[in-house]
């Protein structure tokens, strides 16, 4: 059924700055408050829309983890250690010693979980704090937080370090234009450490906070990177230091460049119920819309979330369209360093022929849109968003949701740990 609107919204501009918020609106004051003070507003005040959502999450992540499927049941056998890993786990355990060491007692307190908590599935996305764990960068010290930094740079490839940096930096845009520098900037992060650093056995840290949350878990050279969330509002900075600054491009340019080529046939079965225009999940699937991620199904306390595969599968597709496939899956997991990108490619081509390819949305260069890939091993998730701190209605291109998921208890590097777990007994 076509998703007819009940208030036709026309909103012509592509240009964040024709949709900044009045800098009197009383949605930006006190444009003083600090994270907590905001955070404790809107969950106190049910007519905000994350209200609801947000005590919905906190119900997800009372239950017992289970993983990320398609049909409630975990496809064993998936994830299986790679003796021949070679992540640089040695110098990530040297950059979170250093975490360590530069903490005070309190600190380490504060950010130290056992290998197996619960606070692994605490991160979400708003800038409002959901689930208070761990230590926020704007509360350490400079060295503390030079340390992070550190770690974040042993952990990832150079250039998913710099997509991280750019997305903090980007953020702190956000809270510059909106004055609410108190609420988002370059530190306004979570970070948690889970076990203890060592080359051998399995430890990790996870890092979240508004439009970006990575969870890295390592084990004996192997390292998994997810689920993580990358995005912005907006997605490009055009004032002040940074300006030219942008991210998510790649993704969007590479996602769009895969729907294009296909047949119109190809393009048919890629296609899913939904206008991307829908302000209130009308032209959806019951279940596959909140005001929060929208049509984003992999998001925050997602965890045990059923979403089976929908559009084309990819052995439906030429030598070409599976490269560009492989490449968008690459691009997103360009976070991972050398040896770790190199194992979970092969882990993805080996199940190519069971990967999907979903796309709901017009198909050209001007309009926004949403895809998605989803295979037994990964799910790739973007979303052009409407506006939460600015103030269009409609989605724009301007505001990014990405996403990725490792199905299958992939995820904060649960199968390779259970596997760890039974190889020691226990």
């Amino acid at each position: 059924m076509a998703y007819v609107s009940k208030t036709p919204i026309v909103e012509l501009s592509k240009n964040f700055r024709d949709y900044l918020i009045p800098l009197d609106h009383p949605r930006l004051h006190p444009n003083d408050r600090d994270a907590r003070t905001h955070s404790k507003g809107v969950l106190s005040d049910s007519s905000i829309f994350l209200n609801p959502v947000a005590h919905g999450w906190l119900k997800l992540y009372e239950a017992p983890y289970k993983g990320f499927t398609t049909d409630g049941s975990v496809r064993d056998g998936l994830w299986k250690r790679d003796k021949s890993a070679n992540a640089p786990t040695a110098a990530m355990v040297r950059a979170a010693e250093g975490v360590l060491k530069a903490a005070t007692d309190e600190e380490r307190r504060r950010f130290s979980y056992p290998v197996d908590a619960r606070e692994w599935r605490s991160w979400s996305n708003p800038e409002v704090i959901i689930v208070d764990s761990g230590i926020r960068l704007e509360e350490m010290s400079s060295s503390l937080k030079a340390a992070v930094h550190e770690l974040l740079a042993a952990s990832l490839s150079s250039r998913g370090y710099d997509k991280v940096v750019k997305a903090m930096k980007v953020n702190a845009f956000l809270g510059e234009v909106t004055t609410l520098k108190n609420v988002m900037n370059e530190d306004s992060y979570h970070f948690c450490m889970f076990g203890t650093p060592a080359v051998d056995k399995p430890w990790g840290f996870n890092l979240f906070g508004h439009h970006l949350c990575l969870n890295v878990f390592s084990l004996a050279g192997e390292l998994v990177v997810g689920p993580f969330f990358v995005g912005a509002e907006p997605n490009e900075i055009d004032d002040g230091p940074n300006q030219g600054m942008t991210v998510l491009n790649r993704e969007e340019a590479a996602g769009l460049a895969l729907m294009q080529s296909l047949s119109s046939e190809q393009q048919r079965k890629a296609t899913i119920q939904g206008d991307i225009n829908d302000i209130d999940g009308s032209s959806m699937q019951s279940g596959r819309w909140n005001p929060a991620d929208l049509r984003g199904l992999g998001g925050a306390f997602q965890d045990n979330r059923i979403v089976p595969f929908e559009g084309i599968c990819a052995n439906e597709f030429d030598a070409s369209q599976r490269k560009a496939l492989l490449d968008i899956i690459a691009t997103y997991n360009e976070l991972l360093p050398n040896g770790a990108f190199e194992i979970m490619m092969t882990r993805v081509e080996a199940y190519l022929d069971e990967t999907y390819f979903a796309w709901l949305g017009p198909v050209n260069e001007e309009t926004p849109f949403y895809f998605r890939i989803h295979s037994p091993l990964v799910m790739n998730e973007f979303d052009h968003h409407n506006g939460v701190w600015l103030a269009n209605a409609l989605p724009k291109k301007y505001h990014i949701h990405t996403i990725q998921r490792l199905p299958n208890r992939g995820d904060y590097g649960r199968a390779l740990y259970d596997e760890w777990l039974r190889e020691q007994g226990r």
